[in-house]
């Protein structure tokens, strides 16, 4: 249990581990709020505030217009029974309970529109109609919030902990990008504030997402041939695994997948991965699964991918009918 009234205060860790911290949170986007040897974030936090956060209105107004316009990728839909028979392993790594961590703000997306409540930073502050402008209202929720220099009892009222409770309210999924998250019930106005002045981390609850995951499904018999073949590639190449991607029926649910965010149709994941790595602020350098990276830059790449996967057993066949084993392993060594 965190002591409330110690958990913004400054416990000035070495330089070193405020280093670790900052980097961490860079690289995974998070970090635990119970782990003594990754300590620092609250520091940086509270230092952040202090001094480099601007109290400039136009720059505020600013970044605020572009926070409420940036995309969403894709979020999967959890799937997740916990008495299924692989889940004790999940678990361990991914607990069921929500976990408290620290968690940088550019990597959390709201889960509504944002509506502007005027200058506020507590609740009696609160306009009770709201205006028409949500970046102006961010910008000045985000200059209050710079002009308290990073009050403890100011961050405590704002953000939370009460015990084990924080006012930021996640739901999280792990990538080989770091982590990255969408407000579940509360902090949506919150978490954009942090964002917009740039702090390095705000504390969080998070639910973490492990899989498996649900995609959507069609009952259109064409864009039915367009999710068979993306699936069928994502699923042989090693990228998600399917119970049954060929099948139109059963494609889209119990899916497992370290890339979440791409699991579902060419087009998505086009869209949802070069803003993941905006956020990360990093283009992924290896391959996804056994795919190139370069062939998720185009949803019309993916698709003929897909589609000369799905042929390939059944043009294999074909050649073994016609020509013998002998043949098709004489094609697959030449990469035809």
């Amino acid at each position: 249990m965190i002591d409330r009234h110690e958990f913004f205060r400054d416990k000035s860790p070495d330089e070193k581990a405020l280093a670790r911290a900052e980097w961490l949170l860079q690289r995974n986007g998070w970090l635990p709020a119970n782990e003594p040897t990754l300590a620092g974030s609250e520091t940086l936090l509270v230092r952040f505030l202090g001094d480099p956060a601007t109290t400039d209105i136009s720059p505020l107004v600013a970044a605020a217009c572009e926070w409420t316009t940036r995309g969403q990728p894709d979020f999967p839909h959890s799937d997740q029974t916990w008495d299924e028979p692989d889940s004790a392993q999940r678990s361990a790594a991914y607990p069921p309970t929500s976990q408290l961590i620290w968690v940088d703000p550019q990597r959390i997306f709201p889960n509504r529109k944002y509506k502007d409540k005027g200058d506020w930073t507590r609740i009696e502050d609160q306009a009770l109609e709201p205006r028409d402008s949500p970046a102006l209202g961010l910008a000045e929720f985000a200059r209050r919030i710079a002009h308290e220099r990073g009050d403890p009892g100011g961050l405590k009222e704002l953000l939370g902990p009460g015990g084990e409770a924080a006012h930021i309210d996640l739901d999280g999924w792990d990538t080989p990008l770091g982590a990255f998250f969408r407000i579940n019930a509360n902090g949506n106005h919150r978490a954009a504030a942090f964002a917009i002045l740039g702090a390095p981390c705000v504390p969080a609850t998070v639910q973490w997402n492990p899989g498996p995951y649900s995609a959507s499904w069609s009952t259109n018999s064409e864009r039915d041939e367009v999710l068979c073949a993306y699936r069928i590639l994502l699923h042989c190449y090693g990228v998600a695994s399917y119970p049954d991607p060929g099948s139109i029926i059963t494609n889209s649910d119990q899916i497992l997948s370290e890339w979440p965010f791409l699991i579902d149709s060419p087009e998505t994941a086009a869209r949802s991965l070069p803003l993941l790595e905006q956020v990360a602020h990093r283009r992924h350098d290896a391959q996804i699964g056994r795919l190139s990276r370069d062939l998720f830059d185009d949803a019309d790449a993916l698709i003929s991918a897909g589609r000369r996967t799905r042929r390939a057993p059944e043009q294999n066949r074909r050649k073994i009918e016609r020509r013998g084993v002998r043949s098709l392993l004489e094609t697959l060594r030449s990469g035809r």
